[in-house]
């Protein structure tokens, strides 16, 4: 049943919300990633300028805050909501802490990491990506290094980043799986392809590299999953669903993304649904109720439109939405820090259906009275059925006069065919009392 569920609430999205950037560089700003705050309560988007945007959910108000000076790869805030961690795409330092109040402050940077984030199970310590297949695990508390690990041999995968299982005692880094605790490498899986270097799945059993799923006590290939192959992985909040990310491919010898995103169940990689949004998903990020998705979205090179839209889990979009091809892209500004009011939608729905069920039950006095009608038309509906009733009776008597016509007709035939049997048998008599025997009596034929 619970997979069922899943695969019903995961297969549908309604958009409710967009945030574009403002200001007078809107026109230059590209989102590169998003993520909630640890409240929900607010969203953050990275941009390709080194900003990162800060919209309340239900105001839609932004503050922008300058993080790096190259794009911002990568956001993540803390449970807790006191912390957040950027990365940036070049120029050191690539990663930086921040403590969250009234304003941004730094509080560690990070210069030979180019991607860190928070520990799984307590998030006390930082976990950072170096070159080389380097891991690096900083203590939260002092900012302090306290494991450098180095594997013998590294796979050198472009998107490799390292993290943490769920339990906090292993770790993985560019296909390389390593004991936390005791600073040693258990095992280093075989590299199938180019790009990823594998997560832990939230079962913390299996790691999940492309379309290969490893089992982590006996390090077998367990199954593969072709549908992954080059997904970048995202599961929601509770660890039963994955979302996956086409990387960006390379088509015509122009890099694109691909416009939609699927839906995975985790307990058995069963593919659930591909949610397709008409523009180039970059990011993707899932709210900590598993409610709400927000999805970095961008238009094509010749109109280059960059948005996060917030996406309701589990709502189907309505048919004139699916009807309005690209129709997003011409919304109005005053439009676009506002919810859509889905709840007339619904009436209006609503009110179709008693509708439909008014003309299947008939348009009677007694489905009037049950479907809540007043009386207020009874007067012309008596007029209109004394009207149908008196043409109901001329065309009866109309049908009567012609049958009598058609039985008059009928017996003069009768008539002259018997007068002619008499003209033939020499017995014609010219009263009407004759012609009224004949008709009742029975003439034998008479061979001459």
């Amino acid at each position: 049943g619970g997979n069922l569920d899943r695969k019903l609430i995961y297969s549908r999205f309604k958009a409710v919300k967009s945030f574009r950037p403002t200001g007078d560089d809107r026109d230059n700003i590209v989102f590169t990633c998003c993520a909630f705050s640890g409240d929900g309560n607010f969203l953050m988007a990275g941009t390709s300028i080194g900003d990162m945007k800060m919209y309340n959910v239900s105001s839609g108000d932004e503050t922008t805050y300058q993080l790096h000076e190259s794009s911002v790869t990568n956001i993540q805030p803390s449970r807790d909501n006191k912390l957040v961690l950027t990365s940036s795409s070049w120029r050191q330092p690539y990663s930086k802490l921040w403590s969250v109040g009234e304003f941004l402050d730094e509080k560690c940077s990070f210069a030979e990491d180019e991607y860190v984030e928070f520990s799984k199970l307590v998030q006390d310590k930082l976990i950072g990506t170096r070159t080389e297949g380097v891991a690096t695990v900083y203590d939260m508390h002092t900012g302090k290094l306290v494991r450098t690990l180095r594997p013998r041999y590294y796979n050198d995968y472009h998107f490799n980043r390292a993290c943490f299982d769920p339990t906090d005692e292993l770790i993985l880094c560019d296909g390389v799986l390593w004991d936390y605790r005791m600073q040693k490498e258990i095992h280093k899986f075989d590299k199938l392809n180019q790009n990823l270097s594998g997560v832990f799945h939230p079962s913390g059993l299996e790691i999940i590299s492309n379309t290969e799923v490893w089992d982590i006590r006996t390090f077998h290939l367990q199954r593969t999953v072709p549908q992954l192959d080059q997904c970048r992985i995202v599961f929601n909040t509770a660890g039963n669903i994955i979302f996956g990310l086409q990387l960006e491919q390379e088509y015509d010898d122009e890099p694109k993304f691909e416009t939609s995103f699927r839906t995975f169940d985790c307990s058995d990689y069963s593919s659930i649904a591909t949610i397709e949004v008409k523009k180039s998903v970059i990011g993707l990020c899932p709210q900590w109720d598993d409610m709400s998705i927000g999805v970095v979205e961008q238009g094509s090179n010749d109109a280059i439109e960059s948005v996060v839209r917030l996406y309701d889990v589990g709502r189907s979009r309505d048919t004139e939405e699916d009807q309005e091809d690209g129709g997003e892209e011409e919304e109005e500004e005053g439009d676009d820090d506002g919810f859509t009011d889905d709840d007339d939608d619904d009436d209006d729905d609503d009110m179709q259906d008693d509708d439909g069920n008014d003309s299947l039950f008939g348009s009677n006095s007694d489905s009037n009275d049950n479907w809540g009608f007043d009386g207020s038309g009874d007067e012309d509906e008596e007029e209109y059925n004394m009207e149908d009733d008196d043409f109901d009776a001329g065309e009866e008597e109309q049908d009567n006069d012609e049958t009598a016509d058609d039985q008059d007709n009928v017996e003069h035939v009768d008539n002259m065919e018997d007068n002619d049997n008499i003209q033939d048998n020499g017995d014609h008599d010219s009263n009407d009392d004759n012609w009224e025997d004949i008709e009742v009596e029975e003439i034998p034929f008479q061979e001459d």
